[in-house]
């Protein structure tokens, strides 16, 4: 079941520069952070009442967030819903015609959340990730 909208991806060319103007607009503070050397990119999750953005920047010259960046600049690379059983909504997900970018869902490095993305195709041109917070 869909539960709430957990947060707005953006790729940024420079994570520091990004925070300190948020952090000075509008108060955001880090809330998580991790690294994904193997698909060459960062991403930071900063919040403030409920609200969090996840900055994503690339740490490497291969990765799809650098070849994102290079495409189309820094923007919103995509939405995040967060659902309570993901398994069941990617099956329900596939009932209804929506094309997955992955089989399984995806478990990042450093974390217990498993994720899966939607194809853009199935959904107006928008990437939206699922996600399945750990309860720990």
């Amino acid at each position: 079941m869909i539960k709430k909208f957990d947060h707005v991806g953006i790729v940024v060319k420079n994570t520091e520069e990004v925070l300190s103007l948020f952090s000075k607009l509008f108060g955001f503070q880090i809330s998580e952070s991790l690294t994904s050397p193997e698909q060459g990119f960062k991403s930071t999750l900063i919040s403030k009442e409920g609200v969090t953005l996840e900055l994503i920047e690339p740490i490497g010259p291969e990765g799809i967030i650098q070849k994102f960046l290079e495409k189309r600049g820094e923007g919103i690379h995509h939405i995040s819903i967060q659902t309570d059983d993901i398994g069941l909504e990617m099956k329900s997900l596939r009932a209804n015609g929506a094309k997955l970018l992955s089989d399984e869902p995806h478990v990042p490095k450093g974390t217990s959340n498993k994720g899966a993305f939607i194809h853009p195709g199935s959904a107006h041109g928008i990437l939206i990730e699922l996600i399945e917070r750990s309860k720990t």
